[in-house]
């Protein structure tokens, strides 16, 4: 603008002076306006009709383009987050497909990867409830029931640490170390049900097993974030105060 208003005054002359200097009108040639003026006007009149029409399909493009759209940022952030972690692949889709935030927020991604190990546990919960109502795995079975409800009330209290009032942190060093025990109890509860499916000789083991490998991951994940979180937020300029 600087640039413009600098060239606007470059060799400003006042009304006088340029009265001076333009000599006066020439008549017109009626010959070069009739043959010239009827095309310079069918030019113009293009340009304008394109332009107007290209602000039309952008407006249209705006206008239809989808409310809250993923950014890239927002596959970029789990992505990082989710590379600490010994099982990427099942961190980040189960993640991504939860994710509303286009900015890089890697406290969300932890929020989330809790709530993705919560869903699953209270998956393998129902689940084993209904293996047990059929006489299968005996004692071992419902002492396992009980070792996966203790993992769900601890994936519980690690995202109930993570909720904040106003003018509080959403991480603090004493909620990570909380998390982190929490976290690390719900794994050993879970790798706990599965030495004593094992043990007993129950036939269901191998089915048990394979049917807990996702929730097994998913704590694992979240353990591996919080554990990382200094080093994640570091990344994104965050550093915890």
């Amino acid at each position: 603008m600087d640039q413009i208003n600098a060239l606007k005054g470059y060799g400003k002359v006042t009304h006088l002076e340029l009265e001076d200097q333009i000599p006066p009108p020439s008549k017109p040639n009626s010959k070069f306006l009739n043959h010239k003026s009827p095309r310079l006007i069918a030019a113009i009149s293009a340009v304008v009709l394109t332009a107007l029409i290209i602000v039309l399909i952008i407006g249209a493009y705006i206008h239809n383009f989808p409310a809250g759209e993923k950014s890239s940022n927002s596959a970029d952030t789990i992505n990082i987050v989710c590379n600490v972690t010994r099982y990427p692949n099942s961190c980040f889709t189960p993640i991504y497909s939860l994710n509303s935030s286009p900015e890089p927020d890697p406290e969300l991604i932890l929020k989330l990867s809790l709530q993705v190990s919560l869903n699953e546990l209270s998956n393998m919960s129902r689940w084993l409830k209904t293996l047990a109502a059929k006489g299968d795995g005996g004692a071992a079975l419902k002492d396992c029931e009980s070792q996966i409800e203790d993992a769900i009330s601890q994936v519980k209290d690690s995202a109930a640490e993570m909720e904040s009032g106003a003018g509080e942190k959403t991480l603090t060093e004493s909620k990570i170390g909380n998390i982190q025990t929490w976290m690390s109890s719900a794994m050993t509860e879970q790798e706990s049900c599965l030495d004593g499916v094992e043990e007993m000789d129950s036939t269901s083991f191998q089915e048990v097993k394979t049917r807990m490998k996702k929730s097994m991951e998913y704590v694992s994940n979240s353990l591996a974030i919080v554990a990382n979180i200094h080093v994640i937020l570091e990344k994104f300029n965050m550093p915890l105060h």
